[in-house]
């Protein structure tokens, strides 16, 4: 550890087998970025990394160095009892290991655990970067106990940080209901390398993909009834993350691919001829940008953050979330034929490369830690 360079310690959901690849590998979804972030950091050296992660996978901690950086992997409770005790050890080991490292700066990632609140306890600069919001999921649509009683958590560590960054102007206007006095800084959170190493190549007959998780706030519904209808019959729709057994009956042009790796939703976005995305509330998705990374055109809902990237009619369609009659619609118009779908996948294809991949959030992190640090 160099005693030249400030320091800044990350408290995030970052996957360890990042860094080493005997450590077991995630479960499930996970925060991609963070993944994007770790490579693009190697390549600086103005400041020293410290990432604290908690995990079940170590029953002491951990130390791994790896491309100039130190991740620091402490064992934690489950997050339920965590809920239940204001997520006490996870908060006092945090804080032990923060006063070892003695930062200069804390950066806590996401809302929906309790690194925010460890960041929170810091006494000294800090700043949030949110990544899902509770309380706008709560407001919008269904969620799980678990979630509500989570979302008295975001609040609360939302109102303690004055610098919060946010990936999107939806997402900052979210931030701003619950802390109107933050400074809500923009920050876009990278597509992994593997979006921008493939080239299209559509499948024979017309197809979209949908990629996300089959809950009620992403709203598999509305696309499910939009394909339902006659007109569409010759377009398929692939839902990836959405399980058959919990979907029967459905019709032949509607496909359930269950649980995916990434390599695989790279392998389903290069034969798509559109992405389709219906969610009442997303700060993202990751998918969409995924899309736009690849030159897909995509058909999005209005309460997605996302949607910056979409120009109306031009590289895709903006809808209510709801509109069945809508998603038809621009269904049918991205799907008219190939040359189509490839002309509106490629309208600001290069820009959305340029603003989504790690080097541009790298680039401006770094900018923000400086102002923030020199302040």
């Amino acid at each position: 550890m160099s005693p030249s360079r400030p320091r800044i310690a990350l408290l995030a959901a970052f996957q360890p087998s990042e860094a080493d690849p005997n450590f077991p590998g995630p479960v499930g979804h996970y925060a991609v970025w963070l993944s994007s972030l770790f490579h693009a950091l190697r390549e600086q050296d103005a400041y020293e990394f410290h990432w604290i992660v908690l995990s079940k996978s170590v029953k002491k901690p951990r130390l791994i160095e790896a491309e100039g950086q130190w991740i620091h992997v402490l064992p934690r409770s489950s997050r339920t009892l965590g809920q239940f005790t204001l997520y006490a050890h996870d908060r006092r080991v945090v804080a032990r290991e923060l006063k070892r490292i003695n930062p200069d700066l804390v950066h806590a990632w996401g809302t929906e655990d309790c690194y925010a609140l460890c960041g929170a306890d810091f006494r000294g600069k800090k700043l949030l970067s949110v990544q899902g919001l509770l309380t706008a999921c709560i407001a919008r649509g269904h969620m799980p106990r678990f979630a509500h009683r989570q979302s008295l958590y975001e609040r609360k560590a939302i109102k303690a940080y004055e610098d919060i960054t946010a990936e999107s102007p939806w997402a900052r206007e979210r931030v701003h209901e619950i802390a109107p006095k933050a400074q809500v800084h923009a920050l876009e959170y990278a597509v992994e390398q593997r979006f921008f190493d493939q080239r299209r190549e559509l499948s024979a007959q017309p197809s979209v993909l949908y990629a996300g998780s089959d809950t009620p706030l992403k709203n598999v519904d509305t696309l499910i009834g939009a394909f339902r209808n006659p007109s569409l019959k010759h377009v398929t729709l692939n839902l990836a993350g959405v399980s058959e057994d919990e979907r029967p009956g459905l019709p032949d042009n509607i496909r359930c691919l269950g649980r995916l790796s990434r390599d695989e939703i790279v392998q389903q976005m290069q034969k798509a001829w559109g992405v389709v995305h219906a969610s009442l509330v997303d700060t993202g998705p990751t998918a969409v940008k995924e899309a736009r990374v690849m030159g897909l055109p995509v058909i999005l809902s209005s309460e997605c953050g996302s949607k910056q990237y979409i120009e109306e009619g031009k590289s895709g369609f903006i809808l209510e979330p709801t509109d069945t009659e809508g998603f038809i619609r621009s269904v049918l118009a991205v799907t008219r034929d190939q040359a189509t779908s490839l002309a509106m996948g490629a309208h600001g294809h290069e820009s959305c490369r340029r603003a989504l991949c790690a080097e541009t959030m790298c680039a401006d992190l770094l900018k923000l830690y400086r102002r923030l640090l020199e302040a």
